[in-house]
């Protein structure tokens, strides 16, 4: 019980820390799965935004999307460690638009330099 303690003390100092932006959910399954956050965003730029802040946070980030199997929606993710280890996954859901994803077909997945967050956040961003 002492491990599964200090285990969530870090997870709530990491919180308390940064100014980190609205959740949805987070989920804590064990210590070797991520300590996954659904982000309470739902627009490209506040969804990129709220990706770039808990970037901030992490250690050895990696960025990914997913255009859902229907087609209607494309989910933006981060990845990456709390300075002390712990791992993580961001994420929120955005409409899919064919003008900022223009080469993502339904059901795919695609790495992406997390610089694109960065040019997603001023609304009326297109992709690169």
């Amino acid at each position: 019980m002492n491990r599964l303690m200090v285990f969530l003390d870090t997870i709530r100092d990491h919180l308390d820390l940064h100014q980190l932006p609205p959740v949805a959910t987070l989920t804590v399954r064990t210590w070797s799965d991520p300590l996954t956050v659904q982000l309470d965003a739902h627009r490209l730029s506040d969804v990129a935004g709220a990706l770039l802040t808990w970037a901030n946070t992490l250690d050895d980030v990696a960025a990914s999307l997913w255009r859902t199997s229907d087609g209607d929606s494309v989910h933006l993710s981060i990845t990456g460690r709390t300075p002390c280890g712990i791992p993580v996954h961001v994420y929120s859901g955005v409409h899919f638009d064919p003008a900022v994803f223009p080469d993502l077909p339904a059901g795919a997945r695609q790495d992406m330099p997390v610089f694109q967050l960065r040019q997603w956040t001023r609304p009326g961003e297109v992709a690169a």
